[in-house]
């Protein structure tokens, strides 16, 4: 990339400026939105949902924050979130002063010993009962996440897109939960945290079905792509790695044993139990998808089981076997 000679409080900085990132930005976006039905609006976000009508092949609804994000076939649609991980803001640790994401030393002190952010995730929010009875109306959620490969060393970055099914127990049972007990009982009424990577995104056991790497020269090397390649399931980590989730207690864990039909020793330690039942479930080799759904059983159930009967018709009846 060129660099720019222009010095601040110029004028010919300001027309250069508004060249590059409105004009020819808007210009760019505009015919984007043409192609692929989705907003006009320049945002990481609304990229993520260009991307994803691009990747899959399906026209956009013309939405922005609102609406049906992705059209699909039959009268169906997707909705489509994106957790943009790139350009965070860190700082230093030797003298606290801000580092951009761009800066290899810290601009003040000149230090190496910097703290990169990786905390951003992807928001659900559910504002209130009518759009709580229409949360799995979506046949698919799109999960668009761009983050770097080595947060150590940002010059590369991945960008991935998982298709989870809006009817699966770990979602249902997460959105359940979400709205009935957390967002109740917050004064903020905040959107729900779906964090990449952590034990309420893995037993939703999402596809990833497409990833590029975008390296430090601009080169894009695409690894996986509908079509070409087969998407991959999002497997449950090995158990024991699950040991800090605070979600996860002890007694859940002998209650997933118990779905799962695992006999196990008793213990008080929550990894001693979870390295247990992940070598029986090694052995017997469950299938991941049963094994994650039992998971989110016994994660959420306890949570839920007084909610159940006070759930609107569109939700009791997609998941009215999921408490057989």
């Amino acid at each position: 990339m060129t660099q720019l000679n222009y010095k601040m409080g110029t004028l010919e900085a300001s027309e250069q400026l508004i060249q590059d990132l409105y004009i020819d930005l808007r210009k760019r976006v505009n015919l984007w939105a043409s192609i692929t039905h989705q907003t006009a609006q320049a945002r990481m976000g609304y990229v993520g949902q260009h991307l994803v009508s691009v990747v899959t092949g399906h026209l956009g609804g013309r939405s922005g924050a609102r609406g049906k994000d992705l059209l699909l076939s039959n009268d169906e649609y997707a909705e489509i979130k994106t957790c943009y991980r790139v350009d965070q803001l860190g700082k230093c640790n030797d003298c606290d002063a801000r580092v951009a994401s761009i800066e290899m030393y810290c601009p003040e002190c000149g230090s190496e010993n910097l703290q990169r952010n990786e905390d951003s995730k992807w928001l659900i929010g559910i504002r209130h009962d009518e759009e709580f009875a229409s949360i799995l109306d979506p046949k698919y959620y799109y999960l668009v996440l761009f983050e770097f490969t080595d947060l150590t060393t940002p010059d590369t970055i991945q960008s991935s897109i998982w298709q989870l099914e809006s009817n699966v127990p770990g979602f249902a049972y997460c959105m359940i939960d979400y709205y009935k007990n957390i967002r109740s009982a917050s004064k903020s009424k905040a959107p729900f945290n779906l964090w990449p990577y952590q034990l309420k995104f893995d037993v939703m056991h999402p596809y990833l079905i497409y990833r590029s790497h975008i390296t430090q020269k601009d080169e894009i090397v695409t690894e996986i792509f509908p079509g070409r390649d087969e998407p991959q399931l999002h497997r449950l980590k090995p158990l024991p790695e699950y040991a800090r989730s605070q979600n996860l207690n002890r007694e859940k864990i002998l209650k997933f044993a118990d779905y799962m039909r695992i006999n196990i020793h008793d213990s008080k330690s929550k990894s001693t139990l979870l390295t247990e039942i992940q070598t029986q479930l090694d052995a017997a080799q469950f299938d991941p998808k049963t094994t994650a759904d039992n998971l989110a059983r016994a994660l959420y159930q306890p949570e839920i089981v007084y909610h159940l009967s006070s759930l609107p018709n569109t939700i009791r009846e997609k998941t009215a076997s999921y408490y057989a």
